[in-house]
């Protein structure tokens, strides 16, 4: 029973008593009476309401062939919050958090769908929408058969995504195992349908692999809320059997983060428990509150999903595709997995991350952690405070307290570096240039994800040597993209004493950024297309010779690279009426590349072409095209063209 409700029952009771007895006695007819009968009503339905009022369980739904949603183990899903906490609520259904996964319907779906046709990688797929049911009908991705894959249809059951880009997942027919749809919708950019390998970095292929089940077997890790994979092999075969995939909840919801809110809903029923607990300062019982927990135990929260870890042994595996996760929030993460720096083509080879959405690994290397309390929490809110001015969509974007975009990110804890006299000494820069922003030199955009660079969330700091031992770009030349290791090499020994390191005489010569998008590998490539469109590198290394690298990427081997290259190169005059696709065969890009080289030059030509040697501009006496293209060949020889794999 609800004692709250019906406390108001009662009071609601004895105020239809008094308002009834006067009508009665007023006598003032029919309408008095009906607004009297009206009261009753009203308050007898309230009163058998309030008997049996609670948090409802819903029961199983009918539905076979897709993972569902069950309240188990104290798990009640984000409305039982709700009506408590509106605020918290609104902030976090506001958030993309939220829309990380949700069952397929009008609402969800973001793409333009009804009556589309999209060709893809030698597919045609036919979408279409019964009523609120979404339907694709393409080949049989998963037949097994000789011959050609019969045509089929399959409904679209969820969706994964809602700010970038969204994903898509249909019904296999075997139990609740989903299988995605091998295109996905760009929401931001072009908007436009393509290809599932073009949204990471994936080694070129012609074809594509049906991902079936993958959705039960990882994305369920992080992209629901409790979730029980349910699956298993029942002979033993290598093969799963059963596929019965069970989650509290779609999406990163309020016990992702909180814990398990049953008994905190059910003791929280009794206002009168509830307001003598607030009253002697008791904190809510049965829940967790991350920004109550230490610095360790609060980022661990974060890094159930935030990282990249491996199960600690086979036992723990077994049990996890059964039963899901034992973690809870406010327990040590660490009893129950084993965090990677290493392998999977996810790290750099010293360690440092480069794939987004494991932000843990890096934050887990920093001092600022390990020997003080930052947190993900230093910089990041879940709800959005009622004090802040911003629209809520700015503040969904990343999610971050007010101002850390800014140096306040670093001097909440760093003071010293408030003083803008300090500041400068220090940086070496003016106290407005984007040089002086301590995130750029210390945390800089050397993670790939979501097609372009993302800040690291390792506090590091710029060391050429690192970089010829890596090939991770560091902060200073990717923002001065026309200078040279060298001229990196000795500012930093100028002003910080950091050992110069031994230098070829390509990396004496020539810009980094020259060497990194010619000779580096396909993550080095897609943060090299990234950071040729990056505002802050544009306004120091200067925009008149980039469209030449930027069209060596448009031709590169890997989808990724080429798409972002191709939107850095959209606002630049070479680019002006050249007709280009990222998904075009190789005989029509090279047209179109080679259109765009040839209006550069000529525009460079009637402008003339200042003498830059380290960007491959090396004639002083008049400027040689062919030679340029020559030189961008030998070096494109030497190209590390490894397989690279950077999933999100």
């Amino acid at each position: 029973m609800d004692y709250e409700l019906l406390s108001l029952t009662l009071l609601l009771g004895l105020g239809a008593v008094v308002v009834v007895r006067g009508m009665w006695d007023e006598g003032r007819g029919g309408v008095r009476r009906g607004v009297a009968a009206a009261w009753t009503a009203a308050f007898t339905a309230i009163a058998w309401a309030s008997t049996d009022y609670g948090p409802r369980v819903r029961a199983l739904t009918p539905v076979l062939d897709q993972p569902i949603e069950v309240n188990t183990e104290g798990y009640v899903s984000s409305r039982a919050c709700q009506a408590c906490h509106p605020r918290e609520y609104g902030t976090w259904h506001d958030s993309y958090h939220r829309t990380m996964t949700q069952f397929a319907s009008p609402v969800a779906i973001a793409a333009p769908w009804d009556g589309v046709d999209v060709h893809s990688r030698g597919v045609d797929y036919k979408l279409s929408r019964v009523g609120d049911e979404f339907w694709v009908e393409m080949d049989d991705l998963e037949f097994e058969g000789e011959g050609s894959a019969p045509r089929v249809k399959r409904r679209i059951v969820q969706t994964t995504g809602s700010h970038e880009s969204q994903f898509y997942w249909y019904a296999s027919g075997d139990g609740r195992r989903l299988s995605a749809l091998l295109i996905y919708y760009r929401l931001l950019d072009e908007r436009r349908w393509g290809p599932l390998d073009g949204c990471c970095i994936s080694p070129p292929m012609t074809g594509q692999e049906s991902g079936s089940g993958r959705w039960n077997r990882v994305c369920n890790r992080c992209h629901a809320t409790h979730s029980s994979p349910r699956i298993g092999d029942d002979d033993g075969d290598g093969f799963y059997d059963h596929w019965d995939t069970h989650v509290t909840e779609l999406g990163i919801a309020c016990e992702a983060c909180h814990g398990p809110g049953g008994a905190h809903a059910e003791g929280q029923r009794n206002p009168f428990a509830r307001y003598a607990a607030h009253a002697g300062g008791a904190g809510t019982d049965n829940i967790v509150n991350p920004e109550q927990l230490d610095h360790e135990r609060s980022t661990e929260v974060c890094a159930q999903c935030h990282g990249i870890f491996m199960f600690p042994d086979d036992e723990t595996r077994f049990e996890w595709r059964e039963t899901g996760f034992s973690y809870r929030p406010g327990d040590n993460l660490h009893d129950s997995r084993l965090f990677s720096t290493e392998g999977d083509g996810q790290f750099w080879s010293d360690g440092m991350i480069r794939v987004s959405g494991r932000e843990y690994n890096g934050l887990a290397r920093t001092p600022c952690f390990i020997d003080g309390e930052m947190s993900c929490l230093s910089c990041h809110i879940m709800h959005q405070a009622t004090d802040d001015p911003r629209p809520r969509e700015e503040w969904a974007d990343d999610q971050l307290r007010p101002e850390m975009r800014g140096n306040i990110a670093c001097t909440q804890c760093h003071e010293e570096f408030e003083e803008e006299a300090f500041l400068v000494a220090h940086t070496h820069h003016g106290p407005s240039s984007t040089g002086s922003n301590c995130y750029n030199c210390h945390m800089p955009y050397t993670t790939y994800g979501l097609l372009k660079g993302i800040r690291s969330h390792e506090v590091s700091n710029p060391d050429v040597s690192v970089s010829v031992e890596t090939g991770r770009p560091n902060a200073c030349n990717q923002c001065h993209l026309d200078k040279t290791l060298e001229w990196t090499a000795g500012r930093l020994e100028e002003w910080y004493g950091t050992p110069r390191p031994r230098l070829s005489a390509e990396e004496r010569e020539l810009a980094a950024s020259i060497l990194w998008t010619l000779q580096g590998d396909a993550g080095q490539r897609a943060l090299m297309a990234w950071s040729f469109g990056w505002d802050a590198a544009r306004a120091v290394s200067g925009t008149d010779w980039i469209a030449l690298q930027l069209a060596a990427l448009m031709d590169d081997p890997y989808l990724a690279v080429r798409y972002i290259a191709h939107r850095s190169i959209l606002d630049l005059p070479a680019a002006k009426g050249v007709s280009y696709d990222y998904m075009m065969e190789r005989p029509q890009r090279q047209a179109a590349v080679a259109q765009i080289i040839n209006q550069w030059v000529q525009r460079s030509s009637a402008k003339g072409t200042r003498y830059a040697p380290e960007l491959l501009l090396n004639d002083a006496e008049g400027f040689d095209p062919m030679r340029m293209q020559s030189e961008m060949n030998a070096l494109l020889l030497e190209r590390d063209n490894s397989n690279v794999t950077l999933n999100e």
